[in-house]
């Protein structure tokens, strides 16, 4: 057997050529990591109810979880007008304070969902209006 001899020129069309199937793939991977949304946000809410009751704070979380299971079983069905509809009910809930919880609670909640909910999934300008009504933008800004 004579050793095959393979120049730099077909070397490098090579790795372009593994490159070229390799890039897509690496970038519906990085795509994946938004999946589970659904099971983070749900067990963020069982965490803050962790620690309200270890707090000793009023205010029931079972309306949370409740709602959180109706959108994952609506995504997982691929409902996507339900799913949008009820995430945002899942933000009226959390601006109402249902359920009596904390303010504090319910504002860590809105934030995390921001987070993690995939922004077709969610009215994300009702979270830029939602930030304009309660942060003072000279203070946040200027102050120390």
């Amino acid at each position: 057997m004579t050793p095959a001899i393979i120049s730099r020129k077909a070397i490098f069309i090579l790795l372009c050529m593994l490159f070229a199937v390799l890039i897509p793939w690496a970038a519906i991977a990085m795509y994946t990591g938004s999946e589970g949304w659904e099971e983070q946000l749900t067990g963020f809410v069982i965490v803050q109810e962790g620690m309200a009751s270890a707090k000793g704070e009023p205010g029931s979380f079972d309306p949370y979880v409740g709602q959180i299971a109706l959108v994952r079983s609506l995504y997982d069905r691929g409902d996507w007008k339900g799913t949008y509809l009820a995430m945002n009910r899942f933000m009226d809930m959390l601006e109402a304070r249902e359920g009596a919880i904390s303010a504090k609670a319910a504002d860590a909640i809105w934030d995390f969902c921001y987070e993690v909910t995939p922004p077709a999934l969610h009215d994300v300008k009702r979270h830029k209006q939602w930030w304009d009504k309660t942060v003072n933008w000279e203070k946040f800004f200027w102050e120390e």
